[in-house]
């Protein structure tokens, strides 16, 4: 009888909906823009984190980039004063006096590479020696401290360096090194980038955090746009004007913390295990949020090893060695490692087509925002659409992710091998741009990462990757300069196919990767 009933009831109701002026028209196909802006501020309104996360993101890269080659122009500036007032034929003569053609001579030039080159070196160790134990910090006291710490540590090494190099002449430059140890107080802006990204793992569903991530993603390639020329004009004027706009940016970026709220409380339920979403991937379940795998379900002693669900665990190393060895995760560090060394022989680009197109330096700038260009469309405009669409078509998300990852290593290796065989500017500009199209790899990477974990074990995920890739860095770039100085004789780029036969294996191992649901 429910069915009669329930059958009579639907015969009441029309099969098409009436027909007025206020159904959908012709008009409103090429209105989707407009409608899908106004999904995201409603969005963004209701979720103040993200404005914030957003922001802050913003204000540090646009600090970094604005103070990267005022720094090198600084410490030069600080090296030619300090030798010419050594030097009895300049008596007292200061900065502001000397011709920087005087500047470039082998002397001062040697130790400036020395003093940058170690400076580098010197700046990744605090991310490297401290991100896992900020991850653990993160994950028991919140991000927002973590993201405190990054802010205040970056901004006292800024002024660190500012005073070495205005300091009074006997002072030896030398001593900017000392400005990473401040970079221990929160492990440097590349942790800051990890608690980002965790704060965008927190508040979003997995199902859509990755178009979210793309956003986040693409800020730094924004910033590429925009600072630097903005520095160059600067540093006209004053070579302290580009400093003085970056402390104000990262004092902008606390003033944001200050007041952004905490996500660390923004889930409900409580976690058991760090292992979340890969029943759902691995397994035969459609587990949602906060569906924990079973322990027989985990691979054979990994149960034994779990640390207790007790936010007050202090052996966060444990939790650490227990993410390596969840399924999926292993695939995902290797990506995180090799990915980053790959993409290193970029930094040679600038040598290299100065060397074969017999550009000066400054002629290469446009280098830089061809690939800036390329990485702003794909995960600002292409990505975040084609997440969209995708998904309202039902494609699973981390279905998605993986043919994200799977593209842009396809794309990145495409793009070295065009770098290689560039025998024309426009062919470099045009390769740089193709490299700029695959940075959608790294948020899509983050995406289905975090969607193999519980959200409480999301600051020490991304703070462990922090580690991986400032490794991949530190052994990638004396790797990458060896293989750059070897077919640097020859014009013949060989760390560029390096680089390509890298990233063509990665993408390879990520067509054998299947999501098993």
């Amino acid at each position: 009888m429910g069915m009669n009933n329930f059958s009579s009831d639907n015969e009441r109701q029309p099969l098409l909906p009436p027909i007025d002026a206020k159904s959908p028209s012709r008009d409103t196909v090429w209105q989707w823009p407009i409608r899908a802006i106004l999904a995201i501020k409603t969005f963004l309104l209701a979720n103040p984190i993200l404005i914030c996360t957003y922001c802050l993101q913003f204000c540090t890269y646009f600090a970094k980039h604005m103070v990267e080659v005022p720094t090198i122009k600084l410490f030069e500036q600080a090296i030619c004063n300090r030798y010419y007032s050594d030097q009895s034929i300049y008596p007292r003569l200061t900065a502001p006096d000397i011709d920087e053609g005087l500047c470039k001579i082998p002397a001062i030039q040697s130790e400036l590479a020395s003093l940058t080159g170690l400076k580098f070196t010197f700046d990744a160790l605090p991310g490297l020696l401290t991100a896992l134990y900020y991850g653990s910090i993160a994950d028991r006291l919140g991000r927002r401290l973590v993201l405190a710490l990054c802010s205040a540590g970056t901004l006292c090494s800024l002024l660190w360096i500012l005073f070495i190099c205005y300091a009074d002449t006997k002072l030896p430059v030398k001593l900017v090194w000392l400005s990473s140890i401040f970079l221990c107080v929160g492990g440097s802006q590349r942790v800051a980038k990890g608690m980002n990204f965790t704060i965008i793992a927190d508040t979003v569903d997995k199902s859509h955090r990755t178009r979210y991530m793309y956003l986040l993603a693409g800020i730094p390639h924004l910033t590429t746009l925009v600072a630097p020329p903005l520095s160059g004009l600067l540093m006209l004027i004053r070579i302290w004007l580009p400093f003085a706009v970056a402390i104000g940016a990262l004092t902008l970026g606390l003033l944001i913390i200050i007041f952004m709220p905490e996500s660390l409380g923004h889930h409900s339920s409580a976690p058991m295990s760090p292992l979340l979403g890969a029943a759902d991937t691995l397994c035969g379940t459609d587990s949602g949020e906060g569906t924990v795998t079973p322990p027989e379900q985990l691979p054979r002693g990994t149960h034994d090893r779990l640390p207790g669900p007790s936010p007050k665990n202090k052996e966060w190393w444990r939790d650490i060695i227990v993410l390596i060895q969840m399924p999926g995760l292993p695939f995902c560090y290797l990506l995180f490692f090799l990915k980053p060394l790959a993409m290193i022989s970029k930094a040679f680009v600038y040598q290299y087509a100065s060397y074969n197109f017999q550009w000066g330096l400054s002629q290469t700038t446009w280098l830089r925002f061809s690939q800036a260009g390329g990485s702003s469309l794909a995960t600002v405009v292409v990505l975040p659409l084609l997440s969209s669409l995708l998904n309202r078509r039902g494609l699973h998300a981390q279905t998605l992710d993986l043919n994200v990852i799977r593209v842009s290593l396809l794309v990145a290796a495409m793009g070295f091998v065009l770098l290689q065989l560039s025998y024309h500017s426009w062919m470099l500009l045009l390769a740089l741009f193709i490299c700029g199209m695959s940075e959608g790899e790294e948020p899509a990477l983050q995406g289905l990462a975090t969607s193999l974990i519980d959200h409480a074990y999301h600051a020490r995920l991304f703070t462990s990757v922090a580690v991986v890739e400032i490794l991949a860095k530190l052994i990638g770039g004396p790797m990458m300069g060896k293989l750059f100085s070897i077919g640097h004789a020859k014009s013949s780029g060989i760390c560029f196919s390096v680089s390509a036969i890298i990233l063509f294996v990665l993408m390879v191992i990520a067509c054998v990767q299947k999501i098993k649901r």
